[in-house]
């Protein structure tokens, strides 16, 4: 039954709510181009591996529009994960310290979509950090992630804490990406 399927999927993505891009108001964000959120939402990107980075203040819709992309991703059948940065990297220590980081990375690989929210909210520990390029590193031309984030790429390295890592993890981010800057309010 695809409304069983779906319904699974969209709990295993899990969301922090359930937002689409039909209920975005463009008129609070006029500087978002809203056909090219609307190409985005088609999915086609899925299935060139390219990325979407929004990038912009705290409280711009970057988190609505990447939950509302992700859940018609889940719609349409396909595998998503949404986490929190902050989240994802402190589970992949736990899974790390536990034994249990392959597993882990090996259910992510059969994911379409990951959604990694909030990227610069949190300074990552070191362990952190690298486990947080690997999953990044792992998806480059593979699959699709979302990334949102309140901090130009310049100042990734305040979260990733050495140059080098954040400078080849933007490097692998932005090939293949849309990138959306949210400029308003």
């Amino acid at each position: 039954n695809q409304t069983r399927r779906e319904q699974a999927n969209v709990k295993t993505a899990n969301f922090p709510f359930i937002k689409t891009v039909e209920d975005f108001d463009f008129d609070f964000q006029p500087d978002i181009n809203k056909k090219e959120i609307l190409e985005l939402n088609t999915l086609r990107f899925l299935d060139r591996h390219d990325n979407i980075l929004f990038v912009g203040s705290s409280g711009t819709g970057k988190t609505h529009l990447a939950t509302a992309i992700a859940l018609k991703a889940c719609q349409e059948g396909r595998k998503v994960r949404f986490f929190t940065a902050a989240g994802l990297a402190n589970l992949l220590l736990e899974k790390n310290n536990k034994g249990t980081l392959n597993n882990f990375l090996g259910s992510l690989k059969k994911v379409e979509l990951i959604v990694i929210d909030e990227i610069g909210f949190v300074p990552l520990h070191k362990d952190a950090a690298e486990l947080l390029f690997q999953v990044i590193s792992d998806c480059y031309e593979r699959k699709s992630l979302i990334i949102t984030s309140n901090l130009e790429f310049s100042q990734w390295n305040t979260v990733f804490g050495d140059n080098r890592l954040t400078a080849a993890l933007v490097d692998r981010l932005i090939h293949h990406s849309h990138i959306v800057i949210f400029s308003g309010e």
